[in-house]
């Protein structure tokens, strides 16, 4: 089977986020990319598995260990991250299409936030599909210090690692 590969820009249409997220993601690992020059190509069975796949479990697990640490921040002080929760929202939804992907996860936060404290908290927390997938598209983004940042994805690799050595 032969697969396209497809510039950055056009991945990024394809997932409705911007170029440089793409370009992000490659750097990451979290998305397959090869060489053409000193371009990056993406094979668009990539895409694909983004879009419509289960999203990596180690990345998985650790958006859920970074939304825990969001979570302490909001039982502290709910007002505080509700409101940078809303002005991330607000702002990144000025930025990117209406009828893309971003825009459909800031829009489905946006129900979240409105449905009050119980839903968030059950959002940062949950196992499920959804929750996972709107964990990997958060609005809340600089909620957590960058110690408190590095410390709990220091301690998740530590986690991780041990849990996973005989893998």
């Amino acid at each position: 089977m032969t697969t396209t590969l497809l510039k950055t820009g056009d991945a990024a249409t394809r997932l409705g986020v911007s170029r440089q997220h793409v370009v992000n993601m490659c750097d990451r690992g979290d998305i397959s990319y090869t060489h053409v020059g000193s371009h990056r190509r993406i094979p668009s069975d990539e895409i694909d598995r983004i879009l419509h796949g289960t999203p990596r479990t180690r990345e998985r697990e650790k958006s859920l260990w970074l939304h825990r640490a969001v979570l302490g921040e909001l039982v502290c002080d709910p007002e505080r991250v509700v409101g940078k929760a809303r002005s991330n929202i607000e702002r990144w939804g000025h930025k990117h299409a209406p009828d893309g992907m971003t825009a459909t996860y800031l829009g489905l936060w946006a129900e979240v936030l409105d449905s009050g404290l119980d839903q968030i908290v059950e959002t940062l927390t949950s196992p499920s599909e959804r929750a996972s997938e709107l964990r990997q598209n958060t609005p809340f983004a600089g909620v957590l210090d960058d110690a408190t940042r590095l410390a709990v994805l220091r301690n998740f690799t530590i986690y991780w690692n041990r849990e996973h050595e005989n893998i």
